[in-house]
């Protein structure tokens, strides 16, 4: 919406010294008119440069933010992936218990299941956490990159 009010905001100033230049080549000696002109000229030049300047930091904040829902995405895909293989084993070892004969053998497949278990959150949890810093750096490598090409004004 800011840049909708922006760009409004410019049109409006844009069509304002439209209808001066014109008043001005009416009503002003050669002199004032050339030198009015020449203002007027500058200052579309100038609107002209801060209207490319706000479209290319619009896009560059763009990219940020997309960026940044890549990053938020892939740790979510993977938590839901994550917790499905959970759930998946957690079954798998209720219907084994189900199938049991006997009391020894439920509390034995119970500890295989938590033994495993604790391994697969293990190794879940450190590629959770290598991931998340991975996207982190991406999006902070992402950022600097912008700043540096918003103070460069290289887009």
């Amino acid at each position: 919406m800011h840049g909708r009010a922006t760009g409004k905001a410019l049109d409006q100033m844009h069509w304002q010294m439209h209808w001066q230049m014109h008043w001005m080549e009416a009503w002003a000696p050669e002199s004032a008119q050339a030198l009015a002109q020449e203002g007027f000229a500058r200052a579309r030049e100038l609107y002209h440069r801060s209207a490319a300047v706000s479209q290319g930091g619009a896009r560059l904040w763009a990219d940020v933010a997309e960026t940044a829902w890549g990053s938020a995405k892939l740790l979510n895909d993977r938590v839901v992936q994550n917790a499905a293989l959970n759930a998946a084993a957690a079954f798998d070892a209720a219907e084994a218990c189900a199938r049991a004969d006997s009391l020894h053998a439920i509390v034995a497949l119970q500890g295989d299941f938590v033994r495993r278990q604790l391994v697969r959150t293990s190794e879940q949890t450190k590629e959770f956490v290598d991931l998340s810093a991975r996207a982190s750096q991406h999006l902070f490598e992402t950022i600097e990159d912008a700043a540096v090409r918003l103070m460069r004004m290289d887009f």
